[in-house]
């Protein structure tokens, strides 16, 4: 099949407005964050339902045609680049919260639903997905499982693959792998879904996913820790940690450049401290218990932190806006 065929059988299974050849449509899609890579692509294909990513990715198969899946592109290491002779799949029109189930604590949706968006739909719910990273407001779930993505607080719930239940997703030969399950104790049969969580694409397409949810935090404190010795970080993460009953969620190491970098770039965050330090600990501890004391108990180990020589300075966060500035 010629190329100009192959586009008009893509056009049959998703509509003209979804198949994408021309450089001036297909330009957004083509660019690396950093503009390390150059990418091209024969088409970018826009399907809108499982079905639709099965049928093309079968039509690719029969042609050997290969596929680039894309999600939200917001990685920065060339994994959504693609040549002339491949198409990107874009999974942006799968974006349906397809259920959410409160007294599982579970989440059904769609590949290409923004990360933001499922933390928002959870959080009116009062409960927690807990995957957080920088590029949340436009990276894409999928995308988040096919890199087994961490995010900051991966420390206290794990990576996305703790953090997935069930998946559902196209293979090579246009097959769709179901299993949606939310249940969590499935000792059954193989972790096929552990093999694509990870895996970019390579063994499939997801499609959907089951999500873990988690009771909504109810108190948090936020501190920024200076320290002198990078030697010292593993004693205060131990001290913080065994202080507040293992309920750290996010332990950032941030060395001093990234500080002088962000206060030299953004003039509303100039250094937080009055003096340079060579190392910082970004720390967020929380609790779905508002009764916890945490405030009391994070100070406290602060203080052994100084006692000990761990820490040289720290600032906790008074409320919500210094703990985002933070």
């Amino acid at each position: 099949m010629n190329h100009s065929n192959f586009l008009s059988a893509l056009t049959n299974i998703l509509g003209e407005r979804y198949v994408l050849s021309d450089k001036t449509q297909t330009a957004s899609y083509l660019i690396e964050q950093r503009g390390l890579f150059e990418s091209a692509c024969l088409a970018v294909v826009k399907p809108a339902s499982t079905e639709e990513v099965r049928a093309c990715v079968k039509l690719c198969d029969e042609h050997d045609i290969s596929i680039v899946p894309m999600g939200g592109n917001t990685g920065l290491c060339g994994g959504a680049v693609a040549t002339e002779q491949q198409i990107i799949l874009s999974l942006e029109r799968l974006n349906k919260i397809l259920d959410i189930d409160t007294e599982n604590y579970s989440m059904t949706v769609q590949a290409g639903c923004i990360l933001a968006n499922i933390q928002n739909v959870a959080s009116e719910q009062d409960r927690l997905f807990p995957l957080s990273l920088g590029a949340e407001g436009s990276c894409q779930i999928g995308g988040n499982l096919s890199t087994n993505a961490g995010g900051i607080n991966v420390l206290h719930y794990g990576n996305a693959r703790d953090l997935c239940l069930g998946i559902e997703a196209v293979l090579p030969n246009g097959t769709v792998f179901s299993d949606l399950s939310s249940l969590r104790k499935d000792n059954t049969g193989y972790g096929f879904k552990q093999l694509l969580i990870g895996a970019e694409g390579s063994l499939g397409i997801i499609t959907a996913a089951t999500l873990k949810l988690f009771p909504q935090p109810k108190e948090a404190v936020t501190a920024l820790v200076a320290l002198e010795k990078i030697e010292s970080v593993i004693s205060l993460y131990n001290l913080i940690r065994e202080a507040s009953s293992d309920r750290i969620t996010t332990f950032e190491l941030i060395p001093s450049i990234a500080i002088e970098f962000t206060a030299k770039h953004f003039d509303e965050h100039p250094n937080p401290f009055d003096t340079a330090h060579p190392w910082h600990v970004l720390v967020v501890v929380h609790s779905a218990n508002p009764e916890d004391n945490l405030s009391e108990l994070f100070s406290g180990a602060l203080e052994t932190a100084f006692e000990k020589e761990l820490i040289s300075d720290a600032l906790i966060a008074q409320n919500l806006s210094q703990a985002e500035h933070f």
